[in-house]
């Protein structure tokens, strides 16, 4: 790439991400929240969708926007981390559902969740502080294992049907970090990916949404999920269109974050990827509304009967934030060079 078009690169990411923050800015709820709707609809059309407000989307979105330096991310950062902080219940753990939400009682806290927005929070906070105000919640989390050392969904010890769900393990990974109590994630998740079993190990997620999980974990210090790196990038790559683009707007941005995590440097496949995501930016900063997660009652409960809704979770704000992050990061790849 020449260095005329590197700059051309540079600015187009850099207008982007303005706009897009500009974007977050302006819907991030007063009380620090983003938005999360539900849909019985794939496709998520605006007329199908209803909010549907949970923690958890606003620890991805926090994450995502940590790799930005914006005085707008400090101002919706602290807002979103009192949001969260707000929703914490006794021992360190959240639910699914904000306190906000009527569903808030509908199910257990869970680990997933727990796992994404305790990890943001150690992001914010010093060790020390973070133990002060917030205590250890790791004996929840290690007392919340089946036989193999793997991470059930809900903390709730009388739950008959308590999933074990490969994304949910990924996070309690990053949460946790490489030690002793994880070594049977690692191995489980690097299983799954090399014998070709990871479709379906997720009751909640697709497999681009798992890998993301994985990479991060991997890039955020469980080195040993490196023996699963080369055919995780391999199957990413493997859904990328002739136009760059991996078939929507959420999968492209997850593709681009995925092999950025694992320091995937072919400048000509991230540069059509990430030219197919400046293209796809609307009007208003924002990307499309895509669902990252889907559930029905048989899925999560295993066909007992629930008031569990069906259906799809997503918004514009997720993908918006995934794509900031892979613009971003992208970005910080071309200056390295």
């Amino acid at each position: 790439m020449s260095n005329a078009s590197i700059t051309a690169s540079r600015n187009n990411i850099g207008v982007a991400i303005f706009n897009a923050i500009d974007f977050l800015k302006c819907e991030q709820l007063n009380y620090g929240e983003f938005k999360t709707y539900l849909s019985i609809d794939k496709t998520m059309k605006s007329d199908s969708c209803t909010f549907d407000g949970t923690p958890f989307t606003t620890a991805l979105v926090l994450y995502s926007l940590k790799f930005v330096e914006d005085p707008r991310v400090s101002e919706m950062t602290q807002k979103a981390i009192q949001f969260l902080v707000e929703e914490r219940e006794r021992g360190g753990v959240w639910r699914f559902w904000s306190s906000k939400n009527p569903r808030n009682k509908l199910c257990p806290p869970d680990l997933d969740v727990t796992a994404c927005i305790a990890y943001v929070l150690k992001q914010h906070y010093s060790p020390l502080l973070y133990s002060f105000l917030f205590g250890s919640n790791l004996n929840i989390f290690l007392n919340c294992r089946n036989d193999r050392g793997l991470f059930y969904t809900f903390i709730s010890p009388n739950l008959p049907r308590n999933p074990i769900d490969s994304g949910v393990n990924a996070n309690a990974l990053l949460y946790l970090g490489e030690c002793e109590e994880t070594k049977p994630i690692c191995d489980y998740l690097n299983d799954l990916v090399l014998s070709d079993r990871e479709k379906g190990s997720d009751r909640w997620y697709a497999e681009t949404a798992l890998y993301y999980f994985i990479s991060r974990a991997y890039f955020q210090g469980a080195s040993s999920l490196k023996k699963s790196q080369n055919v995780i990038v391999e199957k990413t790559l493997a859904l990328q269109l002739a136009d760059g683009y991996f078939g929507n707007d959420l999968n492209t941005a997850l593709a681009v974050c995925t092999l950025l995590n694992y320091q995937y440097s072919d400048r000509i496949v991230l540069e059509r990827a990430i030219h197919s995501i400046l293209e796809r930016q609307g009007e208003n900063g924002a990307w499309s509304r895509i669902p990252l997660w889907s559930a029905t009652p048989e899925v999560v409960w295993g066909g007992e009967a629930s008031d569990w809704p069906v259906g799809f979770w997503g918004s514009e704000e997720l993908t918006t934030a995934f794509s900031i992050e892979a613009l971003a990061r992208y970005q910080q790849q071309l200056e390295m060079n």
